[in-house]
Order: C-alpha cells, then sequence, then structure tokens
C-alpha cells in the first residue's frame, strides 16, 4: 500500500471516529450532514465504514460520489442495503442507485449544498453547476437514493 493511501485511510478512519463521536444533526431541507455509512463488503462481506453526506433533495435523502470505481459506491450497489451511523443514529436503508436526468438533478443539488471546497473539487465541476453541466460526467459518478429498510431486524 502507497503512503498516500495510507494516509487516506487514516484520515478515513478519523473522520468515522469524530462523526460517530457526534451527535447526529437534522439534515437539512436542500442540505447535507455528515454521518457514517456500513456497508458489507463486496468480497468477503465484512462491514467497512466510511464517513458520507447525506443530502436531502426534494424530502429524499442521497448518497453521491464523483468516483464510482471506489469501494464504497461498489460495495453499496452490491448490497443494495447499508445502515446509516453518527453517535447516536444507527438507520437501516436500502439504496437504490439513481440514473440519468434524476442522478444529474441529485449532483447539482449536492454541489450547492456541499461548502467544503476539497469535496466540491473531487467532482471536477464548478460548485454552481447545472443538471446539464452533470449530465456530461455522469457516466464516472454515482448516485444513491436511501429508503428505510424494512427487513432490518
Amino acid at each position: 500500500m502507497s503512503q498516500g493511501q495510507q494516509d487516506f485511510r487514516a484520515m478515513n478512519h478519523a473522520m468515522v471516529a469524530r462523526v460517530l463521536a457526534t451527535p447526529a444533526q437534522p439534515i437539512p431541507a436542500g442540505g447535507y450532514a455528515l454521518r457514517v455509512l456500513e456497508v458489507a463488503g463486496r468480497h468477503r462481506g465484512r462491514p467497512a465504514r466510511t464517513p458520507i453526506g447525506v443530502l436531502d433533495h426534494d424530502g429524499r435523502h442521497y448518497l453521491v460520489c464523483p468516483d464510482r470505481s471506489r469501494d464504497w459506491p461498489r460495495n453499496l450497489g452490491k448490497a443494495g442495503r447499508a445502515v446509516i451511523l453518527a453517535e447516536d443514529v444507527a438507520e437501516p436503508v436500502r439504496a437504490t442507485e439513481v440514473t440519468g436526468r434524476a442522478a444529474a438533478e441529485v449532483v447539482a443539488a449536492y454541489l450547492r449544498a456541499v461548502t467544503t471546497p476539497w469535496a466540491v473539487a473531487a467532482f471536477g465541476l464548478p460548485p454552481n453547476a447545472t443538471a446539464d453541466d452533470a449530465m456530461a460526467e455522469l457516466g464516472r459518478m454515482a448516485v444513491f437514493e436511501l429508503s428505510p429498510d424494512p427487513d432490518a431486524a
């Protein structure tokens, strides 16, 4: 594993610990809140945790990733379910991948909501990107709509 990968993993673990040590803030309409995604790995089935921003768009919750080849969107796409965590929250969810124009609208909403420069930069689009702008780059991104998992025990 390269030094860059080790640094990224260390940063990821630190952020997961920080989110799990903080009471969950409400997800504001048209905004986002930090959470931890816990999803089964696609090869071994072991749970993996990743810090994420859950977006509220038109009253629905979404996860957006600028790079669909990352582990968490690939794991979530295969598992189809996960748990959204914070200090005082453990919400089992189903995840449905969103594509096309609907996904582009969610990406544009995410970019409007996120204020962290490095998170916006990862998309390679301006913060004021439109759905049309996002459509051109959508093939490399992943968008999932979250809904309660009625089968979770």
